[in-house]
């Protein structure tokens, strides 16, 4: 430091200091050595010191508390000095007895780390862990420099010294830091309690329907259909997507009646007439379920958003039955192959889904010839041969984003296979596009009108489709039942 600027320096120490109240020279000589830093030792000091009082005809010390009437007087603006020379903040703390030293850099951290401006401001306790102060000596640090939560991150002497623009830009990159870094949190958060609400679900409710199926007896109920040998290897996907098990339709309202009956029939009958057109035995049959296959995912009848429907029967009712007739048409295709169920929860049957996963699950545990693939993703991804099949609801993603997520969440298989088809429900229409490397199918509904898509006029016309995956050619063709009206 310059001789003329550290004459300077020594001079605002003691003009800073000089009031405070000391017992002697010599204690205040040991205290300023202290706040230098070993620069002077406190012998030099007390030079210094004396020159000081001499030139300001000062002929005594102020002894302690001289200028003090009572304890709240000892916190004030004057607590405290910025050394802009060396940038460090030398402040008064009662809870230490002493004058502490702080950093600049460490000082601003501080700052920063208890403004709620960008973010979550710091407790005390979290600022003592942080930067290894005495948790009284960081509340009485924030008493003494006046900081507040709802305070900006910066101290007054950035405020004199830095370009306002610049703060500006530093402050809007740490609120989308802060943003990232609180939506990162959030998301790690509910990645953790929906793996833990599906360990739970897979844990209680597997064990659960293990002893409520424990002497049933699961043998196939359907004979066996031996279908001619096929041309080509291929595997069918069969998928009653959008089933919505439990709806009730007034035909007098919507103009179709639908009910427990109608939805059983209808599933029965175009399952059977797709069995008979299929071209040859197939290697296995995919089923993807859930998708909406309940009505409703609640004990007020309403989807898992809340919203009410029109039902059939009670919430249990529909559950249970549920349950059966996903079996009994799990059931009807064993016969011919086979079976891979994946599931694809969906907006009106969330939960449920998951529960019918864990049912059937439990039915078909010691069976060789049906595997249920536990998994609780919304898009699951199934490889046979040179194909990469994706399911899903379609309610989160536009299927023409499909493509690009199927090659980047299954990067390795996207480039084994040669073939790449999504299939998804949802809208309840019949589609078959494709785009970016990949089909995307968009499955039928077997299910009826209820009062609201009646009244809003969204008609499509219902059935079930088989579509069919050649071993080296991919989706090669569709088979399609409809309901005829003359059917009911």
């Amino acid at each position: 430091m310059k001789r003329h600027v550290r004459g300077e320096y020594i001079r605002e120490l003691l003009d800073r200091y000089v009031n405070n109240g000391w017992h002697n020279i010599a204690e205040f000589a040991r205290f300023l050595a202290e706040v230098d830093e070993g620069n002077k030792n406190a012998e030099c000091w007390r030079t210094n010191i004396k020159r000081y009082m001499k030139r300001n005809a000062i002929e005594e010390l102020p002894r302690p508390n001289e200028f003090a009437d009572e304890e709240d007087n000892w916190l004030s603006d004057e607590d405290y000095y910025y050394d802009g020379h060396n940038d460090r903040y030398i402040t008064s703390l009662k809870t230490a007895n002493n004058m502490i030293v702080v950093d600049g850099n460490t000082h601003r951290m501080m700052k920063n780390a208890y403004s709620d401006f960008t973010g979550k401001g710091y407790t005390i306790s979290q600022m003592a862990l942080k930067f290894g102060f005495p948790r009284q000596w960081i509340s009485e640090y924030i008493k003494v420099h006046k900081w507040r939560h709802d305070m900006d991150p910066y101290t007054d002497e950035d405020m004199l010294s830095r370009n306002l623009d610049d703060m500006i830009d530093e402050i809007i990159e740490k609120q989308r830091m802060g943003f990232m870094k609180k939506a990162e949190a959030k998301m790690m958060l509910q990645m953790k309690r929906d793996a833990d609400a599906f360990n739970e679900l897979d844990y209680y409710l597997l064990n659960e329907f293990r002893n409520l199926l424990a002497d049933v007896d699961f043998s196939a109920r359907y004979k066996p259909i031996n279908l001619e040998t096929p041309i080509s290897e291929y595997v069918a996907v069969i998928s009653p997507t959008d089933f919505h098990w439990g709806k009730y339709g007034w035909q007098d309202e919507t103009g179709e009646a639908y009910d427990f009956d109608i939805a059983r029939s209808r599933l029965i009958s175009k399952t059977k007439n797709l069995i008979g057109r299929l071209p040859g035995q197939p290697e296995k049959i995919i089923v993807p379920t859930g998708s909406d296959w309940f009505h409703i995912d609640t004990d007020f009848a309403t989807t898992t958003k809340g919203t009410p429907q029109d039902v059939a029967g009670s919430p249990g009712q529909i559950m249970m039955s549920g349950c059966e007739m996903a079996r009994e048409h799990i059931e009807m295709l064993r016969a011919v192959a086979p079976i891979q169920v994946v599931f694809m929860p969906g907006n009106h049957d969330r939960m449920s889904s998951l529960a019918l996963m864990m049912y059937l699950s439990a039915v078909y545990e010691n069976t060789d010839d049906v595997e249920v693939v536990i998994n609780a993703g919304t898009r699951q991804y199934v490889v046979w041969r040179e194909n990469l099949l994706g399911f899903t609801h379609g309610d989160s993603i536009k299927p023409a984003k499909l493509p690009s997520l199927m090659a980047q969440e299954q990067r390795k298989e996207w480039g084994l296979c040669e073939n790449h088809v999504w299939f998804h429900g949802h809208l309840h229409h019949r589609s078959l596009t494709e785009s970016n490397g990949a089909f995307v199918v968009q499955l039928p509904s077997l299910a009826g009108a209820d009062r609201y898509h009646a009244r809003h006029g969204y008609r499509s016309r219902p059935g079930l489709c088989a579509h069919i995956i050649d071993c080296e050619q991919g989706l090669v063709g569709s088979l399609y039942a409809p309901v005829m009206e003359h059917e009911e």
